[in-house]
């Protein structure tokens, strides 16, 4: 049992990199997703922006054309200044200017404002456009990062598999599948050294018959807490 337990010990030695390396190759296409979540936010805002551009666009060549519609009936009654015949139409015609010159200042007005958001808006364009150029070239970036540090991470799995699979020839059946049942229940921590009279994967206190069975080893032998194949290594289990 001694010799069953030093494979053990290789074979954790590996499945412990193992487990490791799997949760980061889950763990890193996360990072990727979190860059993407931010371009995809910053798209969002500039295509509000665009929105809003394109809103007020609209509504200053509204306004310029009705400021034209104006213009021309202004044009209109002035040349009908000079057609009239009495004083009284002379004077209807010309109020009827000037309330007409009136609402064109305030047309007029409005389009410069329109004008100074459309510019404020063009800016801010700019910005958010310059913004998510940077968030995709950081995308770009950390993809290539990401693909290279899987095809890592594979390379180092493929290596620890082929190894694990030559030495699980070197286990007992029986003790290979208590190992891999208990493997599995633990995400990857099955087997444990003894850490003073406690067991070293769940710190709880062990009873001394347990502690005796270990050093004797006359047998598998496990944590009645958490399952865990216990071992006596001489550095930690005098602690």
């Amino acid at each position: 049992m001694a010799e069953q337990l030093e494979v053990l010990k290789r074979l954790q030695g590996l499945d412990g990199q193992l487990y490791r390396l799997r949760r980061q190759r889950a763990d890193t296409p996360r990072e990727l997703e979190q860059v993407a979540a931010v371009v995809g936010a910053r798209q969002a805002q500039v295509s509000g922006v665009e929105a809003r551009l394109k809103s007020l666009q609209m509504a200053q060549k509204e306004k310029e054309l009705e400021l034209q519609t104006k213009e021309a009936s202004v044009k209109k009654f002035q040349a009908q200044l000079f057609q009239v015949k009495t004083n009284k139409e002379y004077a209807a015609l010309q109020r009827e200017i000037e309330a007409l010159k009136a609402d064109n200042s305030l047309f007029e007005e409005a389009i410069l404002k329109t004008l100074e958001a459309i510019d404020e808006v063009l800016r801010e364009r700019t910005r958010v456009t310059q913004q998510l150029e940077e968030q995709q070239r950081r995308w770009r970036s950390e993809q290539e990062r990401v693909t290279r540090e899987l095809s890592a991470i594979e390379e180092q799995i493929a290596q620890l598999e082929r190894e694990r699979q030559a030495l699980v020839s070197e286990v007992h059946p029986e003790t290979l599948a208590l190992y891999e049942r208990v493997l599995h229940l633990r995400e990857g921590l099955a087997l444990v050294p003894l850490v003073g009279e406690a067991c070293g994967g769940c710190d709880r206190r062990l009873p001394p018959q347990v502690i005796n069975e270990v050093y004797l080893k006359p047998g598998l032998v496990s944590c009645e807490h958490c399952s865990r194949i216990l071992y006596f290594d001489d550095a930690r289990s005098k602690l």
